[in-house]
């Protein structure tokens, strides 16, 4: 009877209970962070299996979680498994609940979910034909090539060439304020943690070429900005047919697309990116970098001359015109965002005045989110160093972007699923808060080497990736279950079976704003539940490109990337199975940290850290040592001198081969 139990459960680890009440992320785990399963079986215990093994690694309590969660009205219990470690592909089994999706345990885990979330942009390119390898079985022609007319309701009647760029969501549409926060922040993710994010192997068409493809893909949407200015240096809004489409492919749309009046806000948003890509692309392409400051300059200037908002109480939609409208009728945030990038890329003082007398006048560090982009002019003063910049004002945004996370932290533990959303907080794009959420949590880690906000910032990306009531992974093509009707017109007509891949449904969205919605629930549906699979739910099933972008910062940031060399490394990749420079910890750190790493083989290893010029600050030889898991301990200092707080990279060596990482040093 043991034996034939199992046979069975050996099959069933093969494979995957289809309706199971067993929640976790359904990519994976870092080997050495938290690591929870949600059920709300009252069951005593769960067991980890390897897939395709019957025998237990690991078995552990369930504990209550929450009784009546807010969030989503159940009643839960969950398991920590966070002591295991070792890398492979798992399953978890409940008594009474079933059996989980498979996972990995993986240094590199959100690697493959990074990419697939970058990638995600080349689907949505305008403007140009995608085919070849890149496109596979969703090639389609070149769409919107005769962008584009201005609209009667901007005074003029002229063509503008505005080809180029991402269509915004499920949409054809463009759309500058959406793109500024959209490319700001993978620029920021490129800008701040290059190692992470410095992959040339993501499968677009530029792949291969030297560049990062994070930066070739924002230069799509970029090149795309620059051309929607206008000789004042004011920017139109958008581009858009009049109302929007049926669910047809792009290129067999006919209507009209359109130019719409000018804002101050999209003209903020392209102050701000282009700025930025005058900094990020000047190793590239100085023409380039320096065409995007002068830019960058002509929109600043129509600034200070319009020091009020444009249009007066801000952008709404022209008479017959319905496609989405980005209005925002307040554009002091922007106009932050863009004097900090301004004084970031030129040292000039007359944008630090600008930001430093201003820079009080509301919350210091909300929420990132296209209509409140002030965290990010935060940020980029945080992390970046230009003279002239002010201690206090640091000391301030310091002290709110604490405060902000320590509110973020107690949000998360008072979920069922440690997702950081109180009831209220679940509208439209709802998963896109989560995430931004996630990403002010790893600049505070990044900031103070509080490791609770890096273990609350993995919190958020679990639930969005299968740790949440629907048992689903909200980002198509990643995890066993994901959503299969996503609101997006190409999705829906290339006739190709199941979704695009890499397109986060923008998740629960309690205030029901689409029929779908209003149909299945209502205002005593938990709001964590209010989300449908299906076409038409707008509200909270449509994918939208600033969605996606704190999606690719978070997953490039944990997707430890840098453990093996990128674009720019002279050394040989490693092959990954021989050795593995692994996570230290604590990182940042302020006394000492551990440098763990694992050797397939017999090897000797070689280590070396140096700061970001290049100056050797400590080295270490083991010798030769046979296969197994390893570490050691690094004090800086130990070479004698001193070392100053900041980053420095840690070199593994053995033979011809290296890997890199990258860790903080705080005092």
């Amino acid at each position: 009877m043991k034996r034939i139990f199992g046979l069975v459960l050996l099959g069933l680890l093969s494979g995957n209970w289809l309706f199971a009440q067993v929640y976790l992320n359904q990519s994976g785990y870092l080997p050495v962070s938290g690591k929870w399963v949600y059920t709300p079986v009252a069951a005593d215990s769960f067991t980890v299996y390897l897939q395709g093994n019957s025998t237990p690694v690991l078995k552990g309590p369930l504990v209550s979680r929450a009784v009546n969660d807010p969030n989503t009205g159940l009643t839960l219990y969950d398991g920590d498994f966070s002591a295991l470690e070792q890398p492979g592909r798992y399953l978890i089994l409940v008594p009474g609940a079933g059996i989980s999706a498979t996972f990995l345990i993986d240094e590199q885990v959100y690697l493959p979910v990074r990419n697939t979330a970058l990638k995600s942009y080349y689907y949505q390119r305008c403007g140009e034909a995608l085919s070849g390898t890149p496109a596979g079985s969703y090639a389609r022609p070149q769409c919107h090539g005769n962008d584009g007319e201005t609209h009667a309701s901007t005074g003029e009647n002229r063509h503008v060439a505005a080809v180029g760029g991402w269509h915004d969501a499920g949409d054809f549409g463009k759309y500058g304020v959406n793109s500024g926060i959209t490319v700001g922040t993978m620029l920021m993710g490129y800008q701040y943690f290059p190692e992470r994010f410095s992959a040339d192997d993501v499968g677009i068409p530029e792949s291969g070429n030297g560049i990062p493809d994070i930066l070739d893909e924002c230069r799509v949407n970029i090149e795309w900005m620059l051309t929607m200015q206008w000789s004042d240096g004011a920017v139109y809004h958008k581009l858009t047919t009049e109302n929007f489409t049926g669910f047809v492919m792009p290129h067999t749309v006919s209507a009209t697309r359109y130019l719409m009046p000018v804002s101050s806000t999209a003209t903020a948003n392209l102050v701000a990116v282009a700025a930025r890509a005058s900094r990020v692309y000047a190793p590239f392409d100085s023409a380039f970098a320096a065409h995007c400051l002068s830019i960058a300059r002509g929109s600043w200037d129509f600034l200070i001359q319009n020091p009020n908002i444009v249009p007066a109480g801000g952008f709404r939609n022209p008479s017959g015109v319905g496609t989405g409208q980005y209005g925002d009728s307040d554009d002091r945030d922007e106009r932050l965002w863009a004097a900090i990038e301004m004084f970031l890329a030129t040292g000039e003082t007359t944008f630090h005045n600008y930001y430093s007398t201003r820079y009080q006048n509301g919350e210091l560090v909300p929420d990132p989110g296209w209509p409140q982009v002030r965290g990010l002019a935060a940020i980029a003063y945080l992390l970046e160093d230009q003279p002239g910049m002010d201690s206090l004002i640091r000391d301030n945004l310091h002290a709110a972007l604490i405060s902000k996370c320590q509110q973020i932290v107690s949000k998360s533990n008072a979920d069922g699923f440690r997702v950081a959303l109180s009831p209220g907080e679940f509208y439209w794009g709802s998963n896109s808060l989560v995430l931004n959420r996630a990403l002010l949590l790893i600049i505070a880690f990044e900031r103070s080497g509080n490791s609770t906000y890096f273990q609350t910032a993995l919190d958020q990306l679990h639930y969005i990736l299968g740790a949440n009531a629907h048992d689903l992974s909200f980002l198509t093509g990643v995890g066993l279950r994901y959503p299969q009707h996503i609101h997006n017109r190409v999705s829906e007509a290339d006739g190709v079976p199941g979704p695009l891949p890499g397109l986060l449904a923008g998740g629960p969205e309690q205030y029901l704003s689409d029929p779908e919605l209003q149909a299945a629930f209502d205002g005593n549906t938990p709001p964590a539940l209010c989300y449908l699979d299906v076409v038409g739910s707008y509200a909270s099933n449509e994918n939208a490109i600033n969605w996606n972008s704190p999606l690719v910062f978070v997953t490039g940031y944990f997707g430890n990337e840098d453990a093996v060399t990128g674009v720019g490394q002279a050394d040989p990749v490693a092959p990954p199975s021989d050795f593995a420079l692994l996570t230290n910890y604590p990182n940042p750190f302020n006394g000492n940290t551990l440098i763990r790493y694992r050797l397939a083989d017999a090897a000797q290893p070689v280590f070396e850290i140096c700061d970001p010029l290049g100056k050797k600050v400590a080295a270490y030889r083991p010798g030769y040592q046979g296969a197994g898991d390893y570490s050691w301990s690094w004090q800086p200092g130990q070479l004698g001198g001193e070392v100053a707080s900041g980053m420095y990279f840690i070199r593994m060596k053995v033979g011809d081969f290296s890997q890199v990482r990258r860790i903080t040093y705080v005092k």
